[in-house]
């Protein structure tokens, strides 16, 4: 409220400020029409000047009204919604004609052709601008113009045109702040660039499933690709892919060590060789023997021809591709190379330390 009360006073001078300037502006282009009344016409020459100035005057004050009183109409039509482009037209000729009076009237000297001239250009000008602002106002007012949107700047215009043309959007649809419409913006963009890569894919995957390209054309136009697309994206398995992603960037575990030179020639040496599975893989190593040899010799033959299609792998020996990907991932990593199971080689490894019986040789 106090907010408001302080506007109003202020917005009040602002509109004294350019009553006064009109009125001012306005009053230096009549002088200079009747100036050039008085000076150009062919009047008698007993006629004193006086008498001159006051037959010139109404038409050059009725040429300065005029522009006022017709863009005052324009602006009325306006407001109601109307282009008003006569009432327009005959502002700006009316005022032209002001104008060039001034101009070619006191063309032998150029500073009263400047002045007055611009004097009436100036008064024009404040009266256009300031009727347009009252209307802009009006019609904020009554609910028919768009709130103004936040400035933000033309490093940020020049840094990111694109984002900054959708969050001025978004922050006048959705009256957010600055920073949020930017993020929103940012976001949004974001999505649609995911979203359209994917629906191309997808796309792609759909005309290739036909043979006939009438077919594959019905497919992929009939099928919405962006709401499959976003179907996919809450589909994705965000979480396991970041695990395995995760798991391919651990580094390696460091050898373990043996001072015992008999440590060399048991299964436990060098373990592991390469990088550790996560753990999720090597709680599915098998304790048993039997499935322990069967993971060996698979691991044996991918080892042996590592450009298989692990698909093609997987449909050959019965497995699931999940379990083909376990085994290359364990064997990758050393853990078998022993023809002993895993948790025998920590049996073995916790006997040698001292922590269990020694086996016998």
């Amino acid at each position: 409220m106090n907010g408001n009360r302080t506007r109003q006073p202020r917005r009040a001078a602002v509109e004294h400020a350019a009553w006064v300037f009109y009125a001012i502006a306005a009053l230096g282009s009549t002088i200079g029409q009747i100036w050039v009344g008085v000076q150009t016409p062919p009047w008698p020459a007993n006629l004193d000047w006086w008498w001159r100035a006051l037959f010139v005057a109404p038409f050059a004050v009725v040429i300065d009204l005029g522009g006022a009183v017709t863009a005052a109409f324009a602006d009325w039509r306006q407001r109601l919604g109307e282009a008003a482009y006569g009432w327009r037209i005959l502002s700006a000729a009316t005022v032209t004609i002001g104008v060039a009076i001034n101009i070619i009237g006191h063309a032998d000297v150029m500073y009263l052709a400047v002045v007055f001239g611009g004097l009436g250009v100036f008064a024009y000008a404040i009266w256009l601008m300031h009727s347009a602002a009252r209307r802009r106002d009006a019609l904020r007012a009554a609910g028919k113009l768009a709130d103004t949107a936040p400035v933000f700047g033309i490093v940020q215009w020049w840094r990111e045109p694109a984002v900054t043309r959708r969050a001025r959007s978004l922050a006048v649809a959705q009256r957010l702040p600055l920073h949020q419409a930017l993020d929103l913006a940012r976001r949004q963009l974001r999505d649609e660039k995911r979203r359209a890569a994917l629906a191309t894919h997808v796309e792609t995957l759909i005309r290739s499933r036909h043979d006939d390209p009438v077919r594959a054309d019905i497919a992929a136009t009939t099928l919405d690709l962006d709401a499959v697309a976003a179907a996919l994206t809450t589909q994705a398995d965000v979480p396991g892919w970041a695990r395995v992603i995760g798991a391919d960037l651990t580094p390696p575990a460091a050898p373990i060590l043996d001072s015992d030179p008999d440590a060399a020639q048991t299964p436990t040496a060098g373990l592991p060789a390469g990088p550790m599975p996560p753990a999720d893989v090597l709680r599915r190593v098998p304790q048993d023997q039997a499935s322990y040899d069967r993971w060996r010799q698979l691991w044996a033959e991918l080892k042996a021809n590592p450009d298989v299609e692990l698909a093609e792998f997987a449909v050959r020996h019965d497995i699931s591709l999940r379990q083909v990907q376990w085994i290359r991932r364990t064997g990758a990593s050393g853990l078998l190379d022993s023809p002993l199971t895993l948790i025998d080689r920590i049996a073995q490894l916790a006997a040698r330390n001292g922590h269990g019986p020694r086996p016998a040789s």
